[in-house]
């Protein structure tokens, strides 16, 4: 399935096909094996947030009908992106460990506030949303350089909680990769800005952004459990 986003940051995640109108192009075949490494990459990455607590959703996925985008003033830049959903399992042992019982709790407390304080982080508690970008051309939701959101996460250039998060309820976390350590803090834009070392229309993926959201818990279980450091080998040497 196609998607059509290409802006920088969550904040302005929007909706521009028009934009590019009959420009999109099918890649050249260089590109295409650029993406087909990135596919199956990505893929392997993200098939590790699996188990049986939870149900998955493949929402968006990077495929065989991809199209370029030729003037986007990024070497390589494309409208499609990944995006997986994961859902608790009815019945699961997550589920009758940590949900049902709250879900109990909160049926059972009278007061209306008391059980929207238990309702909220439940929400957060019941699903995983990663998305997954490549060739961005700044951070997205990164906190100003030195501050105690920075992680360590093997494998990444950056990590850190995001400022932003578009599900409300919940963790947020954006894991970088490729040369951002290289890239300058814009505090105009809040942001770090990628500089890229190969031109437009080249078949390069220099940066990959991964951002994961909702149930805390379950994300510090990935983040320690993934190898995160292959992921860099979906990107061009």
């Amino acid at each position: 399935m196609r998607r059509y986003l290409f802006c920088s940051t969550l904040a302005v995640l929007c909706l521009i096909a028009p934009a590019f109108g009959g420009k999109l192009r099918p890649p050249t075949p260089a590109e295409q094996q650029v993406l087909q490494k990135y596919e199956n990459v990505i893929n392997k990455t993200l098939d590790q947030f699996q188990s049986d607590d939870w149900d998955e959703n493949v929402d968006y996925s990077v495929n065989d009908d991809v199209a370029v985008a030729p003037d986007s003033g990024r070497p390589l830049d494309v409208d499609e992106m990944f995006q997986r959903t994961y859902r608790v399992r009815n019945g699961s042992e997550r589920w009758n460990r940590i949900i049902a019982p709250a879900m109990a709790k909160m049926q059972d407390e009278p007061d209306p506030a008391k059980k929207i304080a238990i309702g909220q982080p439940l929400q957060a508690l019941m699903a995983v949303e990663v998305e997954v970008h490549f060739n961005s051309i700044v951070s997205i939701d990164a906190p100003a350089p030195g501050g105690k959101a920075y992680i360590q996460v093997p494998g990444t250039a950056m990590a850190y909680h995001a400022t932003a998060n578009p599900y409300t309820h919940g963790a947020a976390y954006v894991l970088l990769f490729g040369d951002w350590k290289s890239a300058k803090w814009d505090t105009g834009k809040t942001a770090y800005s990628f500089h890229f070392a190969h031109p437009q229309n080249t078949a390069y993926i220099e940066n990959v952004v991964i951002q994961i959201y909702r149930a805390d818990d379950r994300i510090q279980q990935l983040l320690r459990a993934i190898d995160w450091n292959a992921v860099n080998a979906g990107m061009t040497k």
